[in-house]
């Protein structure tokens, strides 16, 4: 494997629920974290084919916005809150999330396991939905020196699951799609995307959203374990040159 790619949100940055929580009940809409949690799972599932919730802010005409907006306001709904309300809410809550991103949670050993990976000749490369921030975002966190390629769809105008985003890193690396694997934790974008692309797939499922469902999809536990294991694997094919 020449190429780990991986999605951001829930995959090497994750959703801070309590800061969620809080800001949306500082806005009057009171929400406890476990029930937000739980809303997370389900608007995960509803990015299949179900109903989503679509809100108008200034920003929204710009693709990675829009799908953010989408985003927050379907968990939000699925959390209790009324429907009718989101544009502003969301709106609201989207100034928030460009001071500081709501997607800031980094997991502990991610820099050295990717380190790791890297130093074995592997490339890492983010393939995200995004509203054009991570980079900047990355560098906050100090983990931008992670990763050889952010592919942010908020500057390329291409979002998962259109398998151009993943062509665009297989072509800055000059690799087939044979050559990547990549992980990431919705299955009608990641998984849906890296399979039109023909590129090898897995799940971060930590909270369970899609027990029972997409049983044909291998699940990770995280992406510490699997650069960990690619790394290992690397090493003892070259140690048998």
């Amino acid at each position: 494997m020449e190429v780990l790619c991986l999605d951001a949100g829930n995959t090497v940055i994750f959703l801070d629920h309590a800061r969620l929580a809080k800001e949306t009940s500082a806005l009057g809409y009171h929400v406890e974290v476990d029930v937000l949690v739980r809303a997370e799972g389900e608007a995960k599932r509803l990015q299949s084919g179900g109903p989503q919730i679509d809100v108008v802010f200034p920003g929204t005409e710009k693709q990675g916005i829009a799908s953010w907006g989408r985003t927050v306001a379907t968990m939000l709904v699925c959390a209790g809150l009324p429907a009718a309300d989101m544009s502003t809410v969301v709106g609201k809550l989207f100034h928030s999330h460009v001071e500081y991103n709501f997607w800031s949670k980094v997991p502990e050993g991610l820099g050295d396991a990717l380190e790791a990976f890297r130093a074995t000749g592997g490339k890492v490369a983010i393939v995200s939905n995004s509203e054009g921030m991570l980079a900047g975002l990355f560098d906050r966190l100090g983990i931008a020196r992670h990763f050889d390629l952010v592919a942010d769809s908020g500057l390329l105008g291409i979002e998962k699951p259109d398998p151009r985003i993943f062509q665009h890193v297989l072509d800055h690396f000059s690799v087939s799609s044979g050559a990547a694997l990549h992980l990431g934790d919705i299955v009608a974008t990641d998984v849906d995307g890296a399979r039109a692309a023909g590129i090898r797939h897995a799940l971060l499922d930590p909270f369970g959203f899609y027990e029972g469902l997409s049983l044909d999809v291998p699940r990770i536990p995280d992406v510490v374990t699997v650069a960990r294991a690619l790394t290992h694997h690397r090493t003892s094919k070259k140690s048998k040159v």
